[in-house]
């Protein structure tokens, strides 16, 4: 007879399952992320596409202990939180030289922390999204195929004009968002809803308390491993 396994007896995969809902819950509430307790906006492809062209070292999937060593971390982390904080103004230099002058204190930190921090709200913003060989996300194909999901369903548009005032004000009277603007969180989520829908068979793993059962699995039957 097969074994029917408990995922209750598992350790540690109730406390990463209440984490994967805690982290699904929180983008449509619209609580206050922070990042070394400064409050940061949510991920969104806008925000991908800043960090990508400015060569944020935070996209390249590199430990905490790798990213600390690299000449000028310090400049690299600064330009991370004012890129994701609300009050991230393009072109505003004298904004940004605000910032950086209220927010230095960030500096005396241990970097080490805050960069497992800035990684941390990377990838919990990637909690439900596909993932390429090698962990290796490819930025560019993600925002296509958000921008195609969301057009194709809900129309929503990229909008080159998006900064104009008018276009801003049409926004804010429709409650339509720019394709760009949507929490990734959010994004990743309804995606898979749709392709469950379209595939009632469709599989998805959960990132956080998937590879708690499987380590789990892998220690009653050392075995196979």
């Amino acid at each position: 007879m097969p074994v029917v396994v408990l995922t209750r007896d598992c350790p540690g995969f109730a406390e990463a399952a209440r984490r994967e809902e805690e982290l699904r819950a929180v983008p449509f509430l619209g609580l206050e992320e922070r990042i070394a307790g400064l409050p940061v906006a949510p991920l969104t492809l806008r925000k991908i596409q800043w960090l990508t062209m400015t060569r944020s070292p935070f996209l390249a999937s590199l430990p905490p202990d790798v990213l600390i060593e690299k000449p000028g971390i310090a400049v690299d982390i600064l330009l991370f939180l004012w890129i994701c904080s609300p009050q991230f103004q393009p072109g505003n230099e004298k904004a940004k030289a605000r910032f950086y002058k209220t927010h230095a204190a960030v500096l005396n930190m241990e970097a080490a922390k805050v960069c497992r921090e800035i990684l941390d709200y990377i990838d919990e913003a990637f909690l439900d999204a596909g993932q390429d060989d090698g962990d290796q996300r490819s930025y560019y194909s993600t925002a296509a195929s958000i921008v195609g999901y969301f057009h194709r369903s809900y129309g929503l548009q990229i909008d080159v004009w998006e900064n104009h005032w008018a276009r801003r004000l049409v926004r804010m009277l429709t409650g339509q968002p720019n394709i760009l603007d949507i929490p990734l969180r959010i994004a990743f989520q309804l995606i898979r809803v749709q392709q469950r829908s379209a595939n009632p068979e469709a599989q998805f793993t959960n990132r956080l308390s998937q590879p708690k059962v499987d380590d789990w699995m892998k220690s009653l039957n050392p075995k196979t491993n």
